[in-house]
């Protein structure tokens, strides 16, 4: 068990990376993620960085239960807030988040204050890579 108090009063910064459910409509992600925001204020938790969620295959399936149902999927809205708050809240904003239902996983890490890490940096890197499919069979057979 830790010790809650003798962390009081300790700023750390930290990041909260989630996935949320595909069958959530685009336009109630903000609802989500306003929630998400919403347990890590309710803890104190002033947000530095976010990146707002978008839709992404995921690399295996993964399942969720809530309530009866139980649900498989393949792909999920990936998003990240980084925020400081004490150290001794860390805890329950975890389990905050955890008990959102369209939340399907999260993983939450102490992060530099800086952000030098983005999805859409990534993703315009990866686009910027792509070439044009060069030396297709079709002109192989007409030269």
């Amino acid at each position: 068990m830790v010790n809650t108090e003798a962390l009081t009063g300790e700023l750390e910064v930290y990041e909260i990376g989630y996935l949320v459910l595909p069958s959530i409509p685009e336009d109630k992600l903000s609802d989500v993620t306003g929630a998400i925001r919403k347990v890590i204020t309710k803890e104190g938790g002033i947000e530095i960085d976010a990146e707002e969620p978008f839709k992404e295959n995921l690399a295996y399936s993964m399942s969720k239960t809530i309530g009866a149902s139980r649900y498989v999927l393949t792909d999920a809205y990936l998003g990240w807030i980084k925020f400081e708050v004490d150290r001794a809240k860390i805890l329950a904003i975890k389990s905050g988040v955890e008990k959102i239902d369209e939340v399907l996983r999260l993983l939450l890490v102490k992060a530099p204050r800086q952000t030098t890490f983005t999805f859409a940096k990534a993703r315009a890197v990866k686009e910027e890579k792509k070439e044009p499919v060069s030396g297709s069979v079709e002109e192989a057979v007409v030269n």
